[in-house]
This record gives C-alpha cells, structure tokens and sequence, in this order.
C-alpha cells in the first residue's frame, strides 16, 4: 500500500474512532443529543464497625439488625417518641380480658419474588421464630400461639395478659412462609432466598473481601418506593478509620445498632464543617458491669455493693465519654424514661468498698496482695468484655484498675459477639461481663432493663430473687397508669438496693452525618437513623458516580 493512502486510511480510522466516542459519551447525534444522561444512583454510604461474618439473620446477630430495617417488615414498630406505631398491622383489637389479640395486616404488601405477603406469612413467622429460635422463646414467652383468621386477619392468643406485649412484639421480623414452611433448621440453611423479604430495600449481596453490604430499592414496596437507590454498607474495622471515612467524604454518616459515636471523636469531626450531629437521649444504658447473680459470690448484695464503691465513675465520665455523659444512679433506669425515679448517685468510697469487703471474710491471706475467699480460696473476677462495641476494652482496662486497687485480683476475657452470644445468652455460664443495654432491651419484657434482670426473660443478671419477680409479674400485667408509675418506683429502689448489675454511666446517641451529601434522616430510640420513615424522608444532594 503506498505511503499516501496507509495515511488516508489511518486519519478515517482516528476520525471514527472520535465520532464513536463522542456519541458514547454525549448520548449520541440529532435527536439524541437533547435526551439527559443518565443520573447517578443516589446511594446512602454507611461505615460502620458492626461485625459481620455471615449474611444470615438467623446466625449473625448484627447483619439480622441491619436487615430488620432494610430488607424485613415487622408488625408493629418503635416510634420518634418510644411509642408503638402500626407497620404491617394496620389496627388491632384485644379481647378476652387481654387474652387475644386481633390484628388486620395490610393488604398491599409484596415479597421481593413478587408473592403477596398475608396474614399466613405473619402467623407463620411468629410460630416458627417462637419454636426455632431460642431466645424468642424467651422474647415471646407469654404467647400460646399465632393464628390465622383469613388472609389478612391475625390472633395471637396470649398464657396471661401481657401489658407490654406490643414492644416485645416490634422485634419479629416477617418471613416467608414459602420459603421458610419447609426449612427444619434456620441457622443451616443457606438458599440463595434467605433474605427475600417485604421491606424497603433488596438484598443484593456482602463482599466479603471489601466489607461491603449492598442493598437496592425495591419498586414495588407497599409503603412507595424509597427516595433513594441504594444503601452500601462498609464495615471499618476499627472507629478511628470510619470517622476518617466520614471527614473525607467516604461515607455519607456511620452507624451502629443503638449507640452513636464515643464523644472523643466529636472535635475531630468538628474540623470538617459539613458534618453535623443528630443528638438523642439514650434510653438504654451506656455500659454496665453485669453479675450472674446466681453464682458465688455475685449472689450476695453487700459483695457487688462493695464493687460499686471501688469503681471511679468520674474517671469513665472523663476519660470514655470525654465528659458527654453522667455518672448514673443505682436505680439502673437513665432519665428520660416515663416514671423515673432519682434514686441515690452511685459513689466511688474504697475505704467503704475495703471495709464491707473485709466484714465479709475476703482477705489476703497470704499476703499476695490479692484478697482470698472467706474460705481461704484463691479468687479472681473473671470478667467478659465484648470487643464488638468500640471503647470497652478501655473501659475494663479502667475497672480493673479500681476492683484491683482494693485487692481483688481481675482477669480481662474480650470476646467477640458470637462467642459473648454463646456464654451468656445460651449458657449463662458467665460469671460478669462488661457490656451496654439496648433502648429495645430497656422496653422488653415488663420494661425498666426486667428482661435483662429477671432469669425468666434473657436474664442477663439471671436473678431469681421472688421480690424483684412479684414486682414484673404486677407489670406484666398492669394498663392503670398510677399503678405502674408505684410498679415503676419500687422497681428501681429495689435496683438500687441490691445492685443486681451497676450501670457505669448514662450517655447520650451522637449521630453525626454529612449535611453536603444528605438530609431528611429522621430518627427512632430503637433503631437510630435507619428508622423505617428515614426511607421515605431522606435526600441525597450530591449524586453518586
């Protein structure tokens, strides 16, 4: 080919090459070139530092968290205020002294796989996470049994009338039964339809490799379509790098299941003045020091009253929460709650904690340094710190210090969530643990923390004690206000009296969030931003590429 044509041939190729490019990115010629491209997807980017290993809500509690908002319905919901507010139940009637309840289900609600969601997928739901879920039988220890009344009608009879039978029923998800009808063992089973639900959004997947969650909207939701595309979750391994996420503009706000961010992190994200905060009372307990108050000696009041002299409260409130906090009373229940009572502040006194602790027997009879049980026993506290909840290794670090600084030798055993769940949720095994309450797990069972107190419910301070069990019981039942407000009172003395777990300190939620990239986030006590109204309210700014 001569040298004249070779060049000819090479300019045509180099033009068509531009021309095609051009239309690729300009949308194409003439009539195309009016029509807009197309927008980005307008994505919500989470960091969070919840762990997760596993996308199954029956065996990894933090992704059955995240998924309760995002991919799941539930009957009935925590409102702004703590209230019950209707979801999939549009209204319901109670009969038979309390007995029975009848609930109408929304008729429009659809599954991802296009099925209609009825009263059969939500009777069916009840009854099987009651008989296949351990700790719902306890959740939902007061049901007989869910029943279908026709295909948008529910009953629900109840062993006795339970006063607070709605906040215990705001934590069942929806399943489907279709899916689920023939599923023997819940926490094997790994069908690639086990997170089809009826919520907001869609499950599309975990890359494992990256830490990232990625959920779409689903079109066809019966609430309307979220106002937004997307939700991507990536999980930070520690706090300091998901804060740094957020003040570069990585993510949009972060996130963890009732809690907001330790306060020591607000002036460094002050620096960026698009980020703003979200501040709530917490109506759970920032971090407690739980006992099993069935084992010695944790059973015997004046030991973990001695305990609760020995611990620097101060300390925590300064150096945890860089003073965003109080020092809490014993009484357990933070203000905020309806009936509170302000029983004595807790007080830190080791000469008070030494003198009861030597009244009891307990010294150091060898002269280890170390104080022995009464019985001339070696003894040290064995306390379980869950590693999941950022700050908590510090925290114990702190305790330590002060149970040592009156003799009593400690040993620190951090854990992560499932291991923590095994010990004592399942065994109760534990001999103390350092760990917070939900505002959910504050309103469960007769309310007050009762569930994570009374051995009956989730018993975290498995207490059997027949006072504290006569004052639940009159709970459980009780609808007159000026009743429960006396119930309300005497529980919390009766808290402060024997000390059953110590709360270390009342904080507050700090949601901080990019005011640049979103807004319209609306907020719940139970579930922070990722509050199902949140969904329909939010508002991406700044499109994502």
């Amino acid at each position: 080919m001569r040298r004249s044509t070779l060049l000819v041939v090479l300019t045509v190729i180099v033009i068509v090459a531009i021309v095609i490019t051009w239309i690729h990115l300009h949308g194409g010629i003439g009539v195309l070139q009016t029509t807009p491209t197309v927008s980005p997807l307008a994505s919500l980017r989470v960091g969070t530092t919840m762990t997760i290993r596993t996308d199954s809500i029956f065996t990894d509690y933090y992704f059955s968290v995240l998924c309760s908002s995002l991919v799941f319905e539930k009957i009935v919901v925590v409102d702004e205020k703590g209230g019950i507010k209707p979801w999939l139940a549009t209204e319901w009637e109670v009969k038979d002294n309390g007995m029975v309840w009848i609930f109408k289900i929304a008729d429009n609600a659809t599954w991802h796989d296009g099925k209609k969601l009825t009263a059969h997928d939500v009777a069916f739901s009840i009854n099987y996470f009651m008989s296949k879920v351990p700790i719902y039988k306890r959740h939902l220890a007061l049901i007989e049994e869910a029943k279908v009344i026709n295909d948008y009608t529910i009953s629900i009879k109840l062993k006795k009338p339970w006063a607070r039978f709605l906040y215990n029923l705001a934590v069942v998800r929806i399943i489907p039964k279709h899916i689920w009808e023939n599923v023997e063992d819940p926490f094997k089973y790994e069908g690639e339809d086990r997170n089809i639900g009826a919520g907001p959004f869609v499950y599309v997947g975990f890359d494992r490799a990256t830490g990232v969650l990625r959920f779409k909207a689903y079109s066809n939701y019966w609430k309307g379509r979220p106002k937004i595309d997307e939700v991507v979750v990536k999980i930070y391994k520690t706090m300091d790098a998901a804060i740094l996420a957020l003040k570069r503009g990585d993510v949009d706000t972060i996130w963890h299941y009732a809690r907001g961010i330790d306060p020591i992190y607000v002036p460094v994200l002050l620096e960026n003045p698009n980020i703003h905060f979200i501040i709530k009372p917490n109506f759970g307990v920032g971090n407690i020091l739980w006992f099993n108050n069935k084992i010695y000696p944790y059973n015997i009041t004046e030991f973990r009253v001695a305990i609760s002299y020995a611990l620097s409260y101060s300390d925590y409130v300064r150096m945890i929460m860089a003073g965003y906090a109080d020092i809490p009373n014993a009484g357990l229940v933070p203000p905020g709650w309806k009936y509170f009572k302000e029983t004595r502040k807790l007080e830190t006194n080791t000469s008070k904690a030494i003198e009861i602790l030597e009244k009891l027997g307990f010294e150091d009879i060898d002269g280890d340094g170390w104080r022995e049980l009464p019985n001339g026993t070696k003894f040290t506290m064995k306390i379980i710190v869950r590693s999941d909840i950022p700050g908590n290794v510090r925290l114990a670090e702190l305790v330590k210090r002060d149970l040592e600084n009156i003799g009593l030798q400690v040993k620190l055993i951090p854990v992560d969530l499932q291991t923590f769940i095994e010990i004592v949720d399942r065994k109760r095994s534990h001999e103390c643990f350092i760990s917070r309450t939900t505002t959910w797990g504050m309103l469960m069972w007769a309310g007050y923390g009762t569930g994570y107190i009374d051995a009956r419910n989730i018993g975290w301070a498995n207490v059997d004690d027949p006072e504290l069990q006569k004052i639940v019981d009159e709970l459980l039942v009780t609808t007159n206000e000026e009743k429960i407000s006396e119930l309300a009172y005497k529980l919390q003395d009766l808290y402060a009296e024997k000390l059953y777990v110590i709360p270390l300190y009342w904080d507050k939620i700090i949601q901080p969030y990019n005011a640049a990239k979103i807004s319209g986030l609306k907020y719940s006590p139970m579930m922070g931003i990722f509050y199902k109204k949140t969904w329909v309210s939010i508002n991406i700014i700044k499109g994502r590429e």
